[in-house]
């Protein structure tokens, strides 16, 4: 037993193809006692686990989980302010992942120290198709290291900057590297070049 109190939730649905638990208040403890028995559950395939303060240490307990599971293919860890920590932990198991295709990271307070991370997983995974980091606080300095590796990267088909403030020098190195189909960056207005 998990001895947390969606315990009984997951135990319900642990056989279903989704497990969603959002709002659930895991928290970092809650989401590590969860990636335990996910990481040799075969029968889900998509998690969504948004808005459950489950923080650095919690992120890093799914990318453990992740690195292990070959089933799940599609995960939602939006609005779980797993910081640079987490983005760090994620980086690092998406350079082992080959099931993964959708990722949502929206609304986790990355910065351009995230960026740094993330860039060069995205060069090492090629399976990975939809990307979600809108809602974040990435500027410019990540919109250089995530376009260069937009560049190199073979296998994203869409990525979603949107509410986050990349313009300027960064939002150049993002068109340049525009080999996926659909990148978002809207909703915050970019600066014309010749204002730089």
């Amino acid at each position: 037993m998990l001895q947390v109190a969606p315990a009984s939730y997951f135990l319900r649905h642990m056989q279903d193809s989704e497990l969603k638990m959002m709002h659930r208040g895991l928290g970092p403890q809650g989401t590590k006692a969860l990636a335990v028995p996910l990481v040799t559950n075969t029968s889900i395939l998509r998690l969504n686990l948004r808005d459950n303060w489950m923080e650095g240490m919690g992120g890093a307990a799914i990318a453990e989980m992740l690195k292990e599971n070959c089933y799940i293919t599609e995960v939602n860890l939006s609005d779980n302010h797993l910081g640079d920590y987490g983005a760090r932990a994620i980086s690092a198991m998406l350079k082992e992942n080959s099931t993964l295709v959708s990722l949502n990271l929206s609304g986790n307070h990355f910065t351009d120290h995230s960026a740094e991370h993330l860039g060069p997983a995205l060069i090492t995974n090629t399976r990975l198709r939809h990307l979600d980091l809108s809602y974040n606080s990435l500027g410019d300095r990540a919109g250089e290291h995530l376009g260069d590796s937009l560049s190199e990267n073979t296998g994203l088909r869409s990525v979603s900057l949107a509410w986050n403030s990349i313009r300027g020098r960064g939002a150049t190195m993002l068109a340049s590297g525009l080999g996926v189909i659909h990148l978002k960056i809207s909703t915050r207005p970019l600066k014309p070049l010749s204002c730089l």
